[in-house]
């Protein structure tokens, strides 16, 4: 099978053979950009739907050929996006939305309590879906999609916003669901480590080709981002000894009157750090971010720049879902509009947007449709589109979701040139191995409140 997306030259799709049995967890992994969602969306019967172009040869799915009709209905799918699949006003209703598609006889209350239970949904049952944070909601999606109680499910890096603990449960709920009830799982995941040990089958994807497919055991990952140094308690202030570029001093802020997302929080930023803000789904990562980039206001406290600077014109900020922060028409367009606005001259908007391109590698994508990327190019197209202002200050909101191991490191180094040209970045994130491998200083945050703030010895990756 082969897949020719529309106004492109390069198939996206070259030549797959692949045969998947009922119960099997296939983990399918490659670089960015790689071809792992086109192949899964042709596997689930969405092609059809979801991509525009032309597929040859032949896709039998559940003794039908479904190249060129699709089969909708075939399978669950958790797109990389969660926000864009959850239709419900409160979590109940979006699980009981799923209930209501579903065939065959079951009791509903039970299967319900049984889905609100999977990954403690019950706890948010009456919230209102558009309050929850990206974590919350990846969670919800995925018990969405189990109760249709389909025969295949593919998820497309569901652990992309999940905490440590949340993630653990995902991959314990995924086996039980294939060795309980036959599901077939199909599984895009960057997470190796937790990957290798999960699946039963391992298929790689290298420029739209299958280049392995066998038992994990047999598959030799990459090395992982090197640490920095060991971590050591210290005082909330910059290694580097830089000037203060942020403070924020006693922010409280909450929702529409709800409990605070954030309580009397205080830290400040220098230059040269690279921060990072950990901590549990829901605890404020993300409402932090938004306040000192000023999208929004704190209801006591407040954040203030170095020189008085306007929070707006030297912060900038990477959304967690680069799907709501795309809009032009071109790579080259998209990335260059910030300076544009900041009144760059021509010559000046075009040397910073080439450079930013190139710093993320995607000098060679700038006539395209930013929409048309896969996830992790939008990911770096995001950071790319910040890069090129004239930012002080980078906010960066879980940045490596679905990155590849050499674009882990290449944002690394981008980091790491920011911050040492005097710079300082605020990242929030659930990747461990990357806070080891890039973080001066680590900021945890539990329920709002700031729980532990750690400088660590040595400087950026």
């Amino acid at each position: 099978m082969s897949f020719q997306a529309a106004g492109t030259e390069a198939p996206l799709l070259e030549n797959i053979s692949l045969h998947i049995e009922q119960g099997e967890r296939v983990g399918i992994i490659g670089p960015s950009g790689s071809g792992k969602t086109t192949l899964a969306l042709h596997l689930t019967g969405l092609h059809r739907v979801a991509l525009l172009g032309h597929t040859s040869g032949r896709l039998w799915l559940d003794g039908r050929d479904c190249a060129h009709c699709g089969s909708e209905g075939f399978a669950g799918v958790v797109l990389q996006n969660p926000e864009i699949q959850l239709f419900g006003e409160t979590v109940e209703e979006e699980l009981s939305l799923s209930l209501q598609h579903r065939t065959g006889d079951f009791d509903h209350q039970r299967e319900l309590d049984r889905c609100l239970n999977l990954f403690d949904l019950a706890a948010v049952r009456d919230h209102r879906v558009a309050t929850l944070s990206l974590g919350w909601k990846q969670r919800l999606s995925v018990a969405s999609m189990l109760a249709l109680d389909p025969k295949v499910l593919l998820l497309d890096e569901p652990t992309s916003y999940l905490d440590e603990p949340t993630a653990d449960l995902l991959f314990d709920v995924l086996s039980a669901q294939a060795k309980n009830n036959g599901l077939t799982v199909l599984l895009i995941e960057h997470d190796l480590p937790r990957l290798v040990p999960w699946a039963s089958r391992l298929v790689a994807m290298r420029q739209g080709r299958i280049v392995f497919d066998a038992p994990p055991g047999a598959y030799s990952p990459p090395s992982r981002l090197a640490a920095k140094p060991a971590d050591a308690t210290g005082t909330a202030r910059s290694i580097s000894g830089g000037e203060r570029i942020l403070s924020v001093e006693q922010v409280s802020f909450g929702y529409n009157g709800s409990q605070a997302a954030l309580d009397r929080v205080s830290l400040s930023v220098a230059a040269g750090e690279i921060v990072a803000v950990v901590g549990p789904n829901g605890s404020g990562k993300t409402t932090l971010l938004n306040l000192v980039k000023g999208l929004l206001e704190p209801d006591d406290g407040r954040i203030v720049c170095a020189n008085g600077a306007d929070r707006m014109d030297v912060v900038g900020l990477v959304f967690q879902n680069p799907d709501t922060q795309l809009f032009a028409h071109s790579v080259f367009e998209e990335c260059s509009f910030l300076p544009r606005n900041q009144n760059f001259s021509p010559r000046d908007l075009s040397s910073r947007t080439r450079q930013a391109l190139t710093q993320v590698g995607l000098e060679s994508q700038a006539e395209r449709v930013p929409f048309s990327l896969s996830y992790g190019e939008k990911r770096r197209l995001t950071l790319a589109s910040t890069l090129s202002g004239r930012s002080t200050l980078l906010c960066l909101d879980e940045p490596t979701v679905g990155l590849d191991f050499d674009c882990l490191a290449q944002v690394a180094q981008v980091l790491s040139q920011f911050t040492a040209q005097g710079g300082a970045v605020l990242l929030a994130t659930h990747d461990a191995d990357f806070v080891k491998a890039v973080a001066t200083r680590v900021v945890t945050l539990r329920a709002g409140r700031i729980a532990d703030d750690t400088t660590r010895q040595g400087g950026a990756a």
